[in-house]
């Protein structure tokens, strides 16, 4: 059986540009990144798009249109994955994350959610005149770094910041972009240690200290996976919250921990 590749491209200023890298790789769906909300050349990029749509779906490729909320920083990081994620999910075994045509914070972004997956992250290396791309000689790909993993407890924990789920494909839910997920749109805030406590305990139906949660949120936040505000209400406590390089830890590890793990046990079912 033929793999299936996904490239997923953050669209840019030009489309010549952006052509001569997509084309230099083998391509099955094409997934294009603009941002949602006005940005200076976002009507440039929207023209770019345009004409990308009509270019490959002209040769039968499978072409989708995601928004990405840039405007709000470390979100595309949690965006990108939970994307990444989903295409995995349906079957495309090789991702492809192309960063020719975005601008430089966008691409920060973008390297940081491709370090995260491991997945493979590319530049055209371009040929020149006169400042302009006439040609490529080929994709760049570049070295990710590699980031820390949550331990299985630190998992447990930020699980408590999102809702009731009877699935964790619910979370991948394909039909569904990040902004329209509920798990992922609608997360919990806590208003005190006291709070966090008592949905831990419930969680492990044991009683757990104060000093023990406050560890958890101290080592969290060294890797930026909380945000952790004074109590407008209750000066001494402190609201809790996952942000959004929490979510992308967290989908990270749900990927890997339960639904790779699921895949190989529907497979041995199916040999037996």
């Amino acid at each position: 059986m033929q793999e299936k590749n996904c490239q997923i491209v953050l669209v840019g200023h030009t489309s010549h540009k952006l052509i001569l890298s997509i084309d230099k790789e083998i391509t099955h769906k094409l997934i294009f990144i603009t941002e949602r909300e006005p940005l200076p050349g976002t009507l440039e990029a929207k023209k770019i798009l345009e004409a990308l749509n009509k270019y490959y779906m002209e040769r039968r490729i499978e072409v989708k249109n995601v928004k990405f909320d840039f405007h709000i920083q470390t979100k595309p990081i949690a965006e990108l994955i939970h994307l990444i994620y989903q295409q995995k999910l349906l079957n495309y075994e090789n991702i492809n994350i192309n960063i020719s045509g975005g601008l430089r914070y966008m691409d920060i972004w973008f390297y940081i959610a491709s370090s995260i997956t491991n997945s493979r992250v590319i530049h055209g290396d371009f040929i020149y005149e006169k400042n302009e791309e006439v040609g490529i000689y080929s994709n760049m790909e570049m070295q990710t770094i590699p980031f820390q993993s949550l331990t299985d407890k630190q998992f447990e924990f930020l699980a408590l910041f999102f809702g009731e789920y009877n699935d964790y494909n619910q979370f991948f839910d394909p039909e569904l972009s990040f902004n329209e997920n509920l798990l992922l749109n609608q997360r919990i805030t806590y208003q005190s240690l006291e709070e966090l406590k008592s949905a831990m305990e419930k969680v492990r139906n044991e009683t757990i200290s104060r000093g023990s949660i406050n560890g958890f949120i101290q080592k969290l936040s060294t890797i930026s996976a909380l945000n952790v505000y004074p109590n407008p209400i209750d000066k001494k406590e402190k609201s809790i919250e996952i942000s959004y390089f929490g979510i992308a830890y967290f989908l990270s590890s749900l990927f890997q921990k339960y639904l790779i793990n699921n895949r190989g046990s529907n497979i041995v079912q199916q040999k037996s």
